[in-house]
């Protein structure tokens, strides 16, 4: 099992480590030395099945690394586009933060990358809580955010 994908998927669900070692059936003490490991686990796979059915996601995507977090430079790159100001540490937190509809984070992932690229990661929801973190990106991009969202929600809309 890949404990960053682990890591970020347990914050993105707001999920402790006593969480997911109830989820998985193991000590609390376990999964701390889960979490001290960097990399692969090896971990029993009754518990890898009981936490993957719980967490709703395959065995496959616990053993994966996430694409960003495997990818020195691709993480790099993200880190500086989204990461700059600090207001979120780390991208999992980044990431988590997006899931559970952020505004701060929704801003930022348009101001990086445009409507459009924001929503090929995070969907139509960029679209939809558009007037909700709209005040968050800087005026001048606001602007030419709002008439881009005017005219691609309203034609959605019809």
């Amino acid at each position: 099992m890949n404990v960053e994908t682990l890591k970020t998927i347990a914050r993105a669900r707001g999920l402790k480590q006593s969480d997911v070692a109830r989820l998985a059936g193991v000590s609390r003490q376990a999964v701390c030395l889960w979490w001290c490991q960097a990399g692969e686990v090896n971990v029993q796979f009754k518990h890898l099945r009981r936490l993957a059915t719980a967490l709703g996601v395959s065995l496959d995507d616990l053993a994966k690394p996430l694409p960003l977090l495997d990818d020195e430079h691709a993480r790099a790159e993200a880190e500086t586009a989204l990461l700059w100001d600090r207001i979120y540490p780390d991208l999992p937190t980044f990431a988590a933060a997006l899931l559970e509809g952020e505004a701060p984070a929704l801003a930022r992932l348009v101001q990086a990358y445009g409507l459009f690229g924001a929503e090929r990661i995070l969907g139509k929801r960029v679209w939809r809580d558009f007037q909700h973190y709209r005040r968050l990106i800087p005026p001048t991009l606001r602007t030419k955010y709002d008439t881009v969202w005017k005219t691609v929600y309203n034609r959605a809309s019809n």
